[in-house]
C-alpha cells in the first residue's frame, strides 16, 4: 500500500478485499457442496485436530505476520471440534490478545479469519465465554456500526454465542449491546437479519432467568421483532421467549400477534420433511399457550373461526411433541382461571368440535 493512499482509497482497497474474501469463501462452499463424493477441498474441515496443534497455531498467532488466512481455517475447525482445544487456545498466553489484535486489524482478510474464531471459541464453557467477552466484546459490538455484512453477521452470531452465557451477559447488557441488535434488525441484508434474531434469541433466553433484566427493553424487542414474524421462523421463537414475560402482553395483543398467529399455524404445512415448518409450528403453538392464560386472548381463542380448525390439524401432526403442545394450550382455555372464560369454553361447542382428536392425543400423553 502506499503511503501517499488517500482515505477514499483505502476504504476502496478494503471493500474489495473484503469483496474478494467473500466470493472465494462462497465458491469453496459452492466446490465442497458438489464434490461432496470427492470429500471437502480443505481437509481441515474433516480431519481431528489435536489440542497441542491448537497450542502451536496460538504460539504462531502471536507473532504478527506470521499468520495466514489458512491457520485461521485451521484454528477456526480446531476449537468447533471439542473443547479440549478450546481449553488449549486460552492457556496459551498471549494468543487470546494476538487473536483481538487480528480482529482490529487492517487486513481484512485476516481480520475475518479472528472473527470467526472467536465465533466457535465462544462455545465454549462459561469461563472461556467470560475471557473472550472481556477482551473482545467491545471490538465486536464496534463492528455492528459496519457496512461490511459478511463481517457483519459473523460479530453479531459469536455476540449471540456470548449472551448464551449468564456472566458474559451482564457485560454485554453493560456494554450497550441491545441498541445495536435491535438497528441490525431493518437491516437489508437477510443474513444480518437471521443473525441478529439468534443473538436476541440468546440475549432474551438468558436475560429472563435474570433478576437485573429490564423490562422496558424485552417490550422494546417485542415492538422490534413483531413486524417480522411472518417472514422469519427466527422471530417466532424470539415472540415465543417474550411470552414467557406478562409484561410484554399487551405489546404482543396490541399488536394482533394472536391473530397473527393463527393466520401463520393455518398456512403451515406439517409434514416429514419440512423442518422449518415444525420449528414455525412450535415456537407458534408454545406462544399462544403462553398467552392464553391473558383473559383477552384466551376470549379471542375461543371465539376466532379459525381456531377449532387449527387445533385439529395440529392435534393430528406428526409430531408428538407438537400434539402435546396442542393439549397443554386447549387445557388452560378449558380449565382458565376467569370464570367468564371458562363458562365461554363450555357453552360453546368449543371442546366437541375437538373430539375425538383430542382424547386421542390425551391418550398419548398418559
Amino acid at each position: 500500500m502506499s503511503s501517499e493512499e488517500s482515505p477514499v482509497e483505502m476504504v476502496r482497497r478494503y471493500n474489495r478485499e473484503i469483496g474478494y474474501q467473500g466470493r472465494r469463501e462462497h465458491r469453496q462452499i459452492q466446490v465442497n457442496s458438489r464434490r461432496s463424493a470427492l470429500g471437502e477441498v480443505m481437509d481441515t474441515q474433516s480431519r481431528v485436530i489435536s489440542a497441542l496443534e491448537v497450542k502451536t497455531l496460538a504460539e504462531r498467532l502471536k507473532h504478527k505476520g506470521h499468520f495466514t488466512v489458512q491457520d485461521f481455517v485451521l484454528l477456526k475447525h480446531a476449537v468447533i471440534q471439542n473443547e479440549e482445544n478450546i481449553i488449549a487456545f486460552f492457556r496459551v498466553p498471549g494468543a487470546l490478545h494476538a487473536l483481538v489484535r487480528e480482529l482490529t486489524g487492517q487486513n481484512a482478510s485476516l481480520q475475518l479469519g479472528a472473527a470467526n474464531c472467536c465465533c466457535n471459541l465462544a462455545l465454549g464453557s462459561e469461563k472461556a465465554c467470560l475471557q473472550l467477552t472481556k477482551a473482545a466484546a467491545p471490538y465486536l459490538i464496534s463492528h455492528l456500526d459496519g457496512l461490511n455484512n459478511h463481517l457483519l453477521e459473523i460479530c453479531v452470531l459469536t455476540l449471540g454465542n456470548l449472551a448464551g452465557s449468564h456472566k458474559s451477559w451482564a457485560v454485554l447488557q453493560a456494554q450497550g449491546l441491545l441498541p445495536k441488535l435491535l438497528h441490525l434488525i431493518t437491516s437489508s441484508s437477510n443474513n444480518v437479519v437471521c443473525a441478529t434474531l439468534y443473538a436476541l434469541t440468546h440475549y432474551v433466553k438468558i436475560g429472563l432467568q435474570t433478576s437485573s433484566v429490564n423490562l422496558t427493553f424485552l417490550r422494546s424487542i417485542a415492538m422490534n421483532v413483531h413486524p417480522i414474524m411472518e417472514r422469519e421462523q427466527s422471530a417466532c421463537w424470539v415472540i415465543y421467549l417474550l411470552s414467557c414475560c406478562p409484561e410484554c402482553d399487551d405489546v404482543l395483543l396490541s399488536n394482533l400477534v394472536v391473530s397473527r398467529a393463527l393466520h401463520l399455524l393455518g398456512k403451515c404445512k406439517i409434514g416429514l420433511d419440512s423442518d422449518m415448518n415444525v420449528s414455525k409450528t412450535t415456537a407458534l403453538v408454545r406462544m399462544l399457550g403462553n398467552l392464553s392464560v391473558n383473559r383477552n386472548t384466551a376470549e379471542l381463542l375461543l371465539t376466532e373461526s379459525s381456531v377449532v380448525s387449527v387445533l385439529r390439524i395440529l392435534l393430528t401432526s406428526p409430531y408428538l411433541h407438537i400434539q402435546h403442545e396442542t393439549v397443554w394450550l386447549i387445557a388452560n382455555l378449558l380449565n382458565h382461571p376467569s370464570v367468564e372464560i371458562k363458562h365461554l369454553a363450555k357453552t360453546s361447542t368449543f371442546e366437541d368440535s375437538l373430539e375425538p382428536l383430542l382424547s386421542d392425543a390425551i391418550s398419548k400423553l398418559l
